[in-house]
């Protein structure tokens, strides 16, 4: 029989949000890729940063023209951040590889891509700390004609145009351990090559044993926001005199919230977090008011 102290949270957040709109964005002519790959084991102390900031639009006027977002423009920013260090002298393993690809990604693949493993026993006290950070925020005006954009031909039969959208979505997690055996994952996709592909974002985190019998210890807290605001196609109004107006009214607001933490002798603590948005071609309208 385990012992009383034996703790597992083992929680699954899935936000699987078929939007009407959210539908990633072209890459610009060039792209790029950086990677890099950290691999340290040492008795001692260390320190460790990475930081991404990152925007991209379709909009002719460019990034320095927002706000306001051109007519029929869409217009995306992604961010993340990992910050690891030790306070003290301690026995220390650290690997990670991290992928920043600017091309277009298809279902499985990633524009932003960080997997960490962490293990770590404090010396004298000595503790370890390791946040991690991702979010991804899109917006868009009523688009192009759907069947010029989507590849499904059937598409265009329910939604003419694509409705405009504003979704935001991040996570993140944070360690500070005595001892620690932890690894994340942290991903997100938002540069797509049709509007057949969603847009995605995932952060991981477990936490588990240093070795049988041995807990990590201290404190580990994860957490997921999302906003997502849709409108649900266009409407033409029609003045008694002067030119019709095209708008796409907000449909539907969702605010999702969630944050689970534990503290003390850590057996497993798993939580896996993961958002996504894609256009349905469902459901979209045209009305003439």
């Amino acid at each position: 029989m385990k012992r009383l102290s034996f703790i597992i949270i083992a929680l699954m957040v899935l936000v699987c949000v078929s939007a009407m709109a959210d539908r990633g964005i072209d890459p610009v002519p060039e792209t790029q890729g950086i990677t890099t790959a950290t691999t340290l084991d040492l008795v001692g102390n260390m320190a460790s940063n990475t930081d991404i900031q990152w925007r991209i639009t379709d909009d002719p006027f460019g990034l320095d023209g927002q706000p306001p977002l051109f007519d029929e423009s869409t217009s995306y920013a992604s961010a993340y951040s990992e910050d690891t260090y030790s306070n003290g002298i301690g026995l220390i393993a650290y690997d990670k590889n991290m992928d920043l690809e600017t091309s277009e990604q298809l279902s499985g693949q990633w524009n932003i891509d960080a997997d960490k493993q962490l293990e770590f026993v404090g010396v004298d006290g000595a503790r370890m700390y390791s946040d991690e950070f991702i979010m991804v925020d899109g917006v868009g005006d009523i688009h192009s004609i759907t069947e010029l954009e989507m590849l499904c031909i059937f598409a265009s039969e329910d939604a003419y145009f694509f409705p405009a959208f504003c979704n935001y979505a991040e996570a993140g997690s944070t360690v500070d351990m005595t001892v620690a055996n932890v690894r994340t994952t942290t991903m997100d996709r938002f540069i797509v090559p049709t509007s057949d592909t969603s847009v995605e974002l995932e952060h991981d985190i477990l936490v588990t044993e240093l070795i049988d019998g041995v807990p990590s210890s201290g404190t580990a807290s994860a957490y997921m926001d999302v906003l997502i605001q849709e409108a649900r196609g266009i409407q033409l109004i029609q003045e008694d005199s002067g030119p019709e107006e095209i708008i796409s009214p907000l449909s539907e607001r969702i605010e999702f919230s969630e944050v689970s933490s534990v503290h003390g002798d850590i057996n497993v603590f798993d939580k896996q977090m993961n958002y996504e948005s894609m256009f349905t071609g469902q459901g979209g309208s045209s009305n003439v008011v």
